[in-house]
């Protein structure tokens, strides 16, 4: 067992469909200029008739192999990190992918923590590799289409404007020199723990013959849409500096140390609030402009494309950080 671990290499999958700003703009009333300039966003992705949950995993894991030169059947555990809304209304898309790319000796499971799963995803590997014998080679895997359950119409929920869709996944091995996983720091406030829901399809509110056609309780909805934006507002941008400060703490490093950020997809306003401060010029911080938010998959989808477009170099300190409803903040700290 070694003590260290690094990312061998990202795998990502993108839909063909894709809504640029003067079709968001048309979607959602906003006018062009807001979608660019306030919202942050070129476009987004939407999944096709094909582009089920569990597809756009599989498809991100099969690039993830073929990036990376892995032989599937040196994996010996699978993480699924995407979102319980997937194929079907009760359904493990981890063995999907397992079994689709011949994954025959991992093991396998899934974990959810909305937007931030992929912060314990990468320190769940990491622990795995370091305690456990038998596991040496860690796929991590998602896919995403949440933008489904948008409703366009609502202005409360306006901040889910941005939602993408997509697949992504990474290849973890124990003693990789390279994209080394150092610390991990997550923070929840249980106070938001149902402040979005999809009121509809649970043990709460069952679909029946007389409330299916309602739109209201099929798409995500804000609970307290009174209050909740203040009351977010004011913990937010503590919770993911206050994450990265921890997570490069448990490295031996500090907020001065960082080389590049990289949160997941927000608005300009926001992002240049978080830089602040956390003490990095924004050209220091990579922005998703062209992807939106890809929930949890911000966090490889946002490193790899980085990488790819040479904005980290080897030996770059690199902090990763994220947030996801109900509410939980995490960070990363990787070594490239």
């Amino acid at each position: 067992m070694g003590d260290k671990c690094g990312i061998v290499g990202f795998g990502v999958c993108f839909p063909s469909c894709y809504r640029d700003y003067h079709e968001l703009s048309r979607l959602t009333g906003a006018p062009e200029e807001v979608v660019v300039n306030k919202m942050g966003m070129d476009g987004v992705f939407y999944a096709g008739h094909d582009d089920h949950t569990s597809t756009l995993a599989i498809k991100a894991a099969e690039d993830c192999l073929k990036n990376t030169g892995v032989d599937p059947k040196e994996i010996d555990l699978i993480i699924y990190f995407g979102e319980n809304y997937g194929d079907y209304m009760i359904y493990s898309i981890g063995p999907a992918v397992q079994a689709a790319i011949g994954a025959v000796n991992a093991s396998v499971y899934q974990e959810e923590c909305k937007c931030c799963s992929a912060i314990p995803a990468l320190q769940q590997a990491k622990m795995y590799i370091q305690t456990d014998p038998d596991i040496h080679t860690v796929m991590l895997v998602g896919g995403y289409r949440n933008n489904d359950r948008v409703d366009y119409s609502d202005r409360s929920l306006s901040f889910f404007y941005n939602l993408s869709t997509a697949g992504a996944a990474c290849i973890i091995k124990e003693d990789f020199p390279d994209r080394q996983i150092l610390g991990c720091s997550c923070f929840t406030d249980g106070r938001f723990h149902d402040a979005i829901v999809i009121p509809g399809g649970g043990t709460r509110e069952p679909f029946t013959v007389d409330n299916i056609q309602d739109p209201y309780i099929q798409s995500f909805r804000l609970v307290h849409p009174e209050s909740f934006r203040d009351d977010l507002g004011a913990v937010t941008y503590t919770h993911l500096a206050g994450t990265l400060e921890r997570a490069l703490k448990k490295s031996g490093y500090t907020f001065k140390d960082l080389d590049y950020y990289i949160p997941l997809h927000m608005n300009p306003k926001a992002q240049k609030t978080i830089c602040e401060m956390i003490g990095l010029p924004l050209e220091k911080a990579y922005y998703l402009r062209k992807y939106g938010h890809m929930g949890q998959l911000d966090m490889l989808i946002g490193p790899a494309m980085a990488e790819k477009e040479g904005c980290i170099k080897k030996g770059d300190l690199v902090g990763l950080g994220t947030m996801g409803i109900s509410y939980t903040w995490g960070s990363a700290v990787i070594r490239w």
